[in-house]
């Protein structure tokens, strides 16, 4: 399957980049056609710019976002690992969304709704971590999960999207980190 692979954290020893390759190595052990794209390293522009956004809804308005809106073309899964940072993800894969997920990408909009485009993305793995607990975050209706699962399936009719969390990121021990990355591997071996 071909699989995108986008990493959002801007520290190269973080625990996010371990995800990351862990990940990698799980696709490249089932044989998965993989492509990465690591946002910080790639220094992408997260600023919608004022020409940019006057063309936001107009058909022609992939060129300076091009390159990435092909990789999302290409690609059958994805799988998003990133730290969730004040209930939502790092402006840099915000950006990612304003910038590449364009109407003209991601769907029709018309009088009937919305009429999804990128129904080329067959699976969708989410994959955060956050310091707050799941307790916390299931008290107040997890709305990091809802944005991304809920915007996701409007535009792809994905039906195959997993949310993957480790909570109290800041307040646990080596073991329950490994006990994760565990969890990761085995989550990839079934994706």
């Amino acid at each position: 399957m071909k699989t995108l692979v986008l990493l959002a954290h801007p520290v190269t020893d973080s625990f996010n980049h371990s995800i990351f390759n862990v990940v990698c190595e799980q696709l490249a052990l089932k044989g998965h056609e993989i492509k990465t794209l690591d946002l910080y390293l790639e220094d992408f522009e997260a600023r919608m710019n004022a020409s940019e956004r006057e063309n936001y809804m107009k058909k022609d308005n992939t060129e300076t976002v091009d390159k990435y809106v092909k990789q999302l073309q290409w690609a059958e899964a994805l799988i998003m690992v990133y730290p969730t940072w004040w209930m939502g993800p790092p402006a840099i894969l915000k950006g990612w969304f304003d910038r590449v997920w364009l109407p003209s990408v991601v769907a029709e909009f018309g009088p009937e709704g919305v009429t999804p485009k990128l129904t080329n993305l067959k699976k969708i793995q989410i994959i955060t971590t956050q310091g707050a607990s799941k307790w916390r975050m299931t008290l107040i209706g997890n709305p990091p999960r809802k944005m991304m699962t809920l915007s996701l399936k409007a535009v792809t009719k994905c039906k195959n999207i997993d949310w993957l969390a480790l909570y109290r990121m800041d307040k646990i021990s080596k073991p329950e980190l490994s006990q994760f990355l565990d969890k990761v591997r085995e989550t990839i071996k079934r994706f």
